[in-house]
């Protein structure tokens, strides 16, 4: 699995050369992996240098991810004896949990947190699996960049949930 890769297509990715919020631990089952260098870029791009000078300014984030079965796994047999392990069905539930956090001449000025879930169900473990677990965790940084770059682009004029906007 690619959980640390990241297919973004249409999301800008920065030209800098460091990334803004550094390396971003990327925690999963007790292990830290680090991000892919597309991600990291597409991340600092989340955080505009005009609205984040870089040289008064840094961040620090860390996406945990988690999985949790839906179902539990039922041993799938022929008659009594021969089980059928590959075609066991998988049904769960993979979170990201992204939290960062902005820091201004030594003040914190913005902390943010997101969570983003996709659903995972395939039939066979295996490679149908891998591509399904895959195509989730791009649409859940994807979507981790997107919201970022939203929270923390100071022009915008109403807050999203705003009960003036209705």
């Amino acid at each position: 699995m690619k959980l640390t890769q990241g297919n973004l297509e249409g999301i800008p990715l920065t030209t800098e050369k460091n990334s803004f919020f550094g390396n971003i631990p990327f925690i999963y089952g007790g292990d830290s992996l680090e991000l892919s260098q597309d991600l990291l870029r597409a991340y600092t791009e989340a955080a505009s240098a005009t609205d984040f000078p870089r040289e008064a300014c840094r961040g620090e984030a860390t996406i945990k991810a988690t999985v949790q079965q839906n179902e539990p796994n039922s041993a799938w047999n022929i008659g009594v004896l021969i089980p059928l392990w590959p075609i066991l069905p998988v049904n769960e539930s993979w979170t990201y949990a992204l939290s960062a956090r902005i820091f201004c001449n030594g003040a914190l000025v913005r902390h943010v947190e997101f969570i983003e879930q996709q659903d995972v169900k395939a039939i066979l473990y295996g490679r149908m699996r891998t591509d399904l677990v895959n195509k989730a965790s791009n649409e859940m940084h994807r979507k981790l960049v997107q919201r970022l770059a939203f929270e923390l682009n100071a022009n915008r004029l109403t807050d999203l949930n705003s009960a003036s906007d209705y």
